[in-house]
């Protein structure tokens, strides 16, 4: 008996035919079959490609956006800075010019730099910063910060006048068994922010431990008065009132402003970053002089310029990443929110902005838009326009930066469409892969039930063929049979 059965072609879905019996080819049988059944992991893998393209032209377009807004942020800096300055001596001070500053040249003398107020308990100290002040009876310090009037000797005040700054409200801080300690104590002024810091010295004798108080703002008026009630030993140890005859802290470091000249001008300030005294400047004073330095102010126009040609290399950057992303044929060809993002991108910069001057358009300044989209940069042009009128540029430049940052800002944003359309395509290809592993579940399980069948089918024509041969035989043995019985 002749049998054949048939195997199936994974591209066709046909069925071919070999050999039978126990010599059935199950492992190819089951493989035949399993290429068509994996057919939509396939389709899966395609379209998780697919996202992953858009998502790649995605970042693209984000990328080119970021750096469109990291210059669009330094254009709003260049447009409101249309002065710099310079210092002859970068050693007793540096300057910086807003728009607002006039140019000239200014002498500059620093005689006093401002300093911070410190203080330090009397020596000797205490053996641990655990060791207990006092018997730990209810007590309050009170911070005042002000004016104190007079000059220390070896760190004492002798009855010195004390004015509290009104500016400034008195802090009081409770101590008692729970925290009478030098740390407790320390720690219970730095908690209070009474514009106090407090730490603990270690001097390296016997008794080492020592607190030590710092000011946190310089100048005459951040000079610091405590006021104990309680405990008298913790009013030994921080004690501290100019105007009474002697104090429980020693003054190391003196409050005191700032002293300079300008052009021959005594100028006082409780900072060592003076604004003012020099129109739209701001001085850093780092350092005490017998001499005078030259401060310069001058007009900034190659900072200016700079920042506008960035921002057209920018945008031309940022406008060939969106065409190429929706472009024929690309993966995000006529995408509608990477289109609306490029057309208003392209309507700020090509509007008029309401800034008050002789300019208010980019074209204006030599800037203007090509045929493809992108921007040209005419630099005699610009030049020009801000040798004519720095003011005007810089209004116009601050303005446009204003704009595309605040753009760029919405777009980028945690719930920007550039963000939101990431997400989604993330979240896809999320879905994608929960597909896939319910989907290769079902697969593993279709081998295996295919295997048993294949392999029951063998089993059973192979059981056949054998019965087939015996029959045959015992036929083939009938004409014999009649043969000898004649």
């Amino acid at each position: 008996m002749a049998t054949t059965l048939p195997s199936l072609s994974a591209n066709t879905g046909t069925l071919t035919a070999s050999g039978v019996g126990s010599g059935l080819d199950v492992k190819g049988l089951v493989s035949q079959l399993m290429a068509v059944e994996q057919r939509p992991l396939s389709l899966l893998a395609s379209k998780e490609a697919s996202y992953q393209a858009k998502l790649s032209s995605l970042g693209s377009v984000q990328g080119s956006l970021s750096a469109l807004q990291t210059v669009a942020q330094s254009l709003q800096t260049a447009g409101t800075a249309a002065y710099s300055s310079s210092v002859s001596d970068s050693t007793i001070l540096s300057a910086t010019a807003d728009s607002t500053a006039a140019t000239g040249n200014y002498a500059v003398q620093v005689t006093k730099l401002a300093q911070v107020q410190k203080l330090v308990s009397q020596a000797p100290g205490l053996a641990a910063t655990t060791s207990a002040v006092g018997l730990g009876s209810a007590t309050t310090i009170t911070i005042t910060l002000g004016t104190t009037s007079g000059t220390p000797v070896n760190g004492q005040y002798a009855s010195a006048g004390f004015v509290a700054d009104p500016a400034k409200t008195p802090v009081t801080l409770n101590i008692d068994s729970s925290n009478n300690t030098l740390g407790g104590i320390r720690d219970a002024i730095n908690a209070a922010n009474a514009g106090v810091t407090a730490s603990i010295i270690n001097d390296g004798s016997s008794a080492p431990y020592r607190l030590a108080l710092t000011s946190n703002s310089s100048g005459a008026a951040s000079s610091m008065k405590l006021t104990v009630s309680g405990d008298a030993s913790i009013n030994s140890l921080v004690g501290f009132d100019p105007s009474a005859p002697s104090q429980s802290l020693n003054e190391t470091q003196t409050a005191r402003n700032a002293q300079l000249t300008v052009d021959g001008v005594s100028v006082s300030s409780a900072s060592n970053s003076v604004a003012g005294a020099i129109q739209g400047v701001t001085l850093n004073l780092t350092k005490e002089t017998t001499s005078a330095v030259t401060v310069g102010v001058q007009r900034n126009n190659s900072s200016l310029s700079s920042a506008l040609s960035s921002l057209v290399s920018a945008y031309n950057s940022a406008n060939r990443a969106m065409a190429g992303a929706t472009v024929k044929g690309a993966v995000l060809q006529g995408n509608s929110t990477v289109l609306s993002i490029q057309r208003q991108v392209r309507t700020i910069l090509g509007g008029v902005q309401s800034v008050s001057g002789g300019y208010t358009t980019l074209s204006q300044l030599g800037i203007s838009f090509q045929k493809d989209g992108s921007l040209a940069l005419d630099a005699t042009k610009l030049n020009a326009a801000v040798t004519a009128d720095v003011s005007s540029v810089s209004a116009l430049a601050a303005a446009l930066g204003s704009a595309v940052k605040t753009f760029a800002d919405g777009l980028l944003g945690f719930s920007g469409p550039i963000p939101t359309a990431t997400a989604g395509i993330n979240r896809s290809i999320t879905d994608i892969g929960t597909q896939r592993v319910k989907l290769q579940s079902r697969l593993d399980a279709t081998q295996v039930r295919y295997q048993k069948q294949f392999s029951a089918l063998d089993s059973l024509m192979s059981g056949m063929n054998t019965t087939s041969t015996f029959l045959t035989q015992q036929l083939s043995n009938l004409p014999n049979y009649y043969n000898n019985k004649g």
